[in-house]
């Protein structure tokens, strides 16, 4: 499944089972077969975004049942053009994302930003922030690791990476630090280039500094934060970035990390979080610097996992859904 999928349907969505008596989940991950699920069986549908190329065949389903349904959106539905997904989103998902959004009993955004947009086309909408389940094993691992800076991530964050260009050489050769880029995929163009952002060098050129994790699948990527001791998110300043989400953060503070942020929304929703650090003027070498000789990185991360457990925990935060749920389920 989707990265989006596992965090925002099957984690929370098992974890409200395992937790709440009167909640049972099915899960289908097979666009082919939602026409012919057996909808009445159900007190409620949700699902990420849009129902697929059924949708539109689905809604009066849900309609003529009178099975509510609530619309998951993790960010915005208007792709900037530098996205790979960029001419599938503008062909086949903006106006159907809308639709959802529009019709929908109740809908579901990460953030007050995207709570904005959301509200313009319904007026039910709530944030439920993303969280992380500690009890799943990929963010319990353990690894004996060089001092490590590292970036996690997927083929769209080119753009992201070149704001690091330059920036990591000099601070690893300075302090014997690691790079470990994770989500790399070696047989495809753009990760290579993506390499180059961080190195300035070719692949054939590959500096000893410089290390990779492939990509995996979304219950298993955490693994690679037991490798890190800094973990980075540098992001653009773009409307379209302003409405994602701050898992990085969440996902840093599971394995007790500083992490290091471009000074973007939504990153600044965690201003009043001590365990993160926010670049200015793109400016990565004196927060680096900053974090790495202070010698106390280990007691930043741990103010990173207090404040992320406090604000986004995954049981607090679930409670706001099993209310959601029992608002609208007749």
């Amino acid at each position: 499944m989707s990265g989006v999928s596992f965090h925002r349907l099957y984690t929370p969505y098992a974890r409200l089972q395992l937790d709440y008596d009167d909640v049972t989940v099915d899960i289908s991950q097979n666009p082919n077969e939602w026409g012919d699920l057996p909808f009445e069986q159900y007190d409620c549908v949700v699902f990420n975004r849009w129902l697929g190329k059924l949708q539109y065949n689905i809604l009066p389903i849900l309609a003529k049942k009178k099975i509510p349904f609530i619309c998951d959106n993790d960010d915005y539905w208007v792709l900037p053009r530098y996205n790979p997904a960029y001419q599938f989103y503008r062909a086949y998902l903006k106006n159907s994302v809308k639709d959802a959004v529009y019709y929908a009993d109740a809908v579901q955004v990460t953030t007050p930003q995207l709570f904005e947009r959301a509200a313009e086309i319904n007026k039910n909408v709530h944030i439920i922030p993303n969280c992380i389940d500690p009890i799943q094993r990929q963010w319990t691992a353990t690894a004996e690791h060089p001092p490590t800076i590292g970036w996690l991530g997927g083929i769209s964050h080119l753009e992201d990476l070149k704001l690091l260009s330059g920036q990591i050489k000099p601070i690893c050769e300075k302090y014997g630090y690691r790079f470990l880029m994770c989500g790399f995929h070696e047989n495809v163009r753009i990760w290579h280039e993506m390499e180059k952002a961080i190195t300035g060098e070719n692949r054939k050129n590959r500096p000893s500094w410089f290390e990779t994790r492939e990509g995996t699948r979304a219950d298993i990527y955490g693994i690679y934060y037991a490798e890190m001791d800094i973990a980075l998110a540098p992001l653009t300043k773009s409307k379209f970035n302003r409405y994602k989400s701050e898992l990085k953060i969440l996902e840093a503070a599971a394995y007790k990390l500083p992490i290091v942020c471009s000074a973007v929304e939504p990153y600044t929703n965690h201003r009043s979080n001590l365990g993160v650090f926010f670049v200015t003027n793109n400016d990565w070498t004196t927060p680096l610097t900053k974090l790495i000789e202070s010698g106390k990185s280990n007691e930043i991360g741990e103010i990173n996992y207090n404040y992320c457990n406090e604000h986004h925990n995954i049981k607090a935060v679930n409670q706001k859904r099993y209310e959601l749920l029992k608002s609208i389920c007749k």
